[in-house]
């Protein structure tokens, strides 16, 4: 489970290892001092406000994963903030408690706000 911060770029950890050349290695060293959570499934670099959340996000995109600029969206990671996430993606599972990818066997089956 990623446990909540003010701002979370959450990423499953399969797309770092398909998607970024050097993958984990990579991430932890692009993000290497930065508030890194990680569960079994994902990788989550925590931010203070929105324009380190914009700094984050374009980090990932230079390693490889996508962000659409004009929908301000990615099916590679998610951004959950303290106002709650900002596009949903499949393979997110998210409470009041925290975020879980969909095939953990820890993750809540019930009260999920997923679309």
């Amino acid at each position: 489970m990623i446990k909540f911060r003010a701002y979370n770029v959450i990423v499953p950890k399969f797309k770092i290892e398909d998607i970024v050349v050097g993958g984990l290695k990579t991430v932890y060293k692009a993000f290497a001092g930065t508030d890194l959570q990680e569960d079994e499934y994902l990788v989550a670099v925590g931010a203070e406000n929105a324009t380190e959340v914009r700094n984050i996000l374009e980090q990932l995109s230079g390693l490889g994963l996508t962000f659409e600029e004009g929908s301000e969206e990615s099916g590679d990671f998610a951004v959950m903030a303290k106002e709650g996430i900002w596009w949903h993606v499949p393979w997110l599972i998210y409470t009041d408690l925290g975020c879980w990818f969909i095939a953990d066997v820890e993750a809540p089956a019930e009260k999920t706000n997923n679309a």
